[in-house]
């Protein structure tokens, strides 16, 4: 591949690849990440890897020591709550921006309800194999709470809250073998919640996603 579009390809692939497998724990918290082993794994040279590992740093879910190297982020009941309480706050700022801004409301109703059905289809297929489904699920989860504050008007508010929710869907995950899968709880939660929206009701909308979120303090760990 000699091409810088080729290369970047290959660098998105990297990322996408070792993203995943520290989400569902087959990079293990706290695991030594080596390049050489890593470049076996994924087919990447040493070069790319180590600019997808500083991209992971700046993502949250690798650290980077002087003379240590990389390692995947480990996980902690503290570090739990810190991400529930962060995205408590900002995905209820941005619910409540959402809503009052009326002028594209139409538009952002029709991507929720978009992004509703994915994430419905893919609660039911958890329900009958979480390992096969997890990933599918995790992304659909996420990109239904994102749509949820797409409309807000604030470009720094997504970014914040994207970043937050991926390092939240991380413990979702990893929970997974431990604590089964929420199923018909978490189908009626988000029926529920875009039923809210749809008729704005804002202050119904907003409790029970702190509620929602709130859930996510008690994955075993």
């Amino acid at each position: 591949m000699n091409t810088a579009i080729d290369r970047k390809l290959v660098g998105q692939t990297a990322y996408e690849s070792l993203r995943n497998d520290i989400v569902a724990g087959h990079l293990q918290p706290g695991q030594k990440l080596k390049l050489n082993e890593l470049r076996t794994r994924y087919g990447a040279s040493v070069n790319t890897l180590r600019e997808t590992l500083m991209r992971l740093v700046s993502d949250g879910f690798v650290s980077f020591e002087d003379q240590k190297g990389f390692r995947v982020i480990p996980v902690s009941k503290d570090d739990l709550a810190e991400l529930v309480e962060l995205r408590v706050v900002l995905e209820t700022l941005g619910l409540r921006k959402s809503m009052a801004n009326s002028a594209s409301s139409m538009d952002w109703k029709s991507r929720l309800l978009s992004a509703h059905y994915r994430l419905t289809c893919m609660e039911r297929l958890m329900m009958e194999d979480e390992v096969a489904h997890a990933q599918d699920w995790e992304k659909a989860d996420r990109e239904f709470h994102m749509t949820i504050v797409s409309n807000c008007g604030s470009k720094q508010l997504m970014r914040y809250h994207a970043s937050v929710i991926e390092l939240f869907m991380r413990y979702q995950v990893l929970a997974l073998p431990k604590r089964p899968f929420r199923g018909r709880d978490s189908i009626n939660d988000h029926q529920q919640l875009l039923d809210l929206i749809m008729k704005d009701d804002q202050s119904g909308a907003e409790a029970l996603l702190v509620e929602h979120i709130g859930n996510g303090r008690d994955m075993p760990l």
